[in-house]
């Protein structure tokens, strides 16, 4: 099949991809055949390099896992520090699962193990930029999920991390030093601003929000009851 058929035209256009590698045979490579197809590309030697450049034209990102100056992993960290979120391809090493296992939590939309043969890269490409596939459809639903998140007070998202942990009003309202009818209105309120209907549904929310970040959503300090309070309680 001709490369020209590896991908629809609907994903050539208007398209920008970063091609992140330290190898100069291997981007030169990637660039080609992205060329052949009729994809716009840049190609970057560090990361560094990439971060800088990054901007709103920028549809995908191909990063080697081990870059000069950076891992994939890291290279992604930085990149979401800076406001960027876009679908990641990380190019691993043959047989090295522990790389890819790594990059797919740390938020790649997918990974491919060189070598690989080119229409093999293109098909993986594709997948990634398609509006409809199934990583970009997670990814609205986690950038949804972040901005419902955002909405809630420093306290409403206290007690919404105990409510995920699946602690019921008693023990979030012993654990903050509140009341249970304090409990009960921060609950009635987060239900309202996220827009969930049921406790699973906030518990879905938030596992969304954690995702689109490869981690664990950055968990407020925890306002414990005073030591003295305690000795009290029990």
């Amino acid at each position: 099949m001709p490369l020209q058929m590896s991908m629809p035209v609907s994903t050539q256009s208007a398209c920008l991809v970063h091609i992140v590698d330290g190898d100069l045979l291997s981007r030169s490579t990637l660039a080609r055949a992205l060329g052949a197809v009729g994809v716009a590309c840049r190609v970057h030697s560090t990361g560094a390099d990439a971060l800088a450049v990054l901007g709103t034209a920028s549809s995908c990102l191909v990063v080697r896992n081990d870059l000069p100056d950076m891992t994939a992993i890291e290279f992604m960290a930085e990149a979401s520090l800076h406001g960027h979120d876009l679908p990641v391809l990380v190019v691993t090493e043959q047989g090295d699962v522990d790389a890819a296992v790594a990059a797919m939590k740390a938020g790649a939309t997918d990974c491919i193990a060189s070598p690989f043969a080119v229409p093999a890269f293109l098909e993986r490409l594709r997948a990634c930029l398609s509006d409809g596939s199934p990583q970009a459809e997670q990814r609205d639903r986690s950038r949804d999920a972040v901005r419902r998140l955002t909405l809630l007070s420093r306290r409403e998202s206290e007690v919404l991390e105990l409510i995920v942990e699946g602690k019921q009003s008693k023990t979030i309202a012993w654990e903050l030093g509140i009341s249970i009818k304090t409990v009960e209105v921060h609950r009635a309120r987060i239900m309202e601003k996220t827009g969930s209907r049921s406790i699973v549904g906030l518990g879905r929310l938030w596992e969304a929000a954690e995702m689109l970040r490869g981690r664990e959503m950055p968990r407020p300090p925890m306002v414990r009851r005073p030591a003295m309070m305690e000795a009290v309680a029990s």
